[in-house]
């Protein structure tokens, strides 16, 4: 038999940050990653997310905060344009520092899509 071999094309890239909350603290994660990831949009506005909460299965209070782009590079540069502009830095700094009393840790997934 002659095997062929399969060819996989990666399309897209789907970045996902889960954020795991202190217990009670979904609703101020998701109202946090809305703040931040709005924050990047000033200067990437192309950079689009979508944001997900899980209140009641696994462990509770989960926040996912979900990015596709076409590379990586996308969310590397929205990120310099971010923190190359004094102001958005500034917001993004005060903004993060509240992140650290709501979530006990956070894990980042790449995806590729085929």
């Amino acid at each position: 038999l002659e095997r062929t071999a399969i060819r996989s094309t990666v399309m897209a890239i789907i970045q996902r940050r889960v954020f795991y909350g202190k217990v009670g603290t979904a609703n101020d994660l998701v109202a946090w990653a809305n703040e931040m990831y709005g924050i990047l949009q000033i200067n990437s506005p192309q950079l689009s997310q979508r944001i997900f909460s899980d209140y009641h299965s696994g462990q509770t209070d989960r926040v996912v905060v979900e990015f596709e782009v076409d590379n990586m590079g996308q969310i590397d540069e929205a990120l310099e344009k971010t923190m190359s502009d004094p102001v958005t830095q500034k917001q993004f700094a005060e903004v993060f520092e509240r992140l650290k009393p709501l979530i006990d840790r956070a894990e980042v997934e790449q995806w590729n899509i085929h």
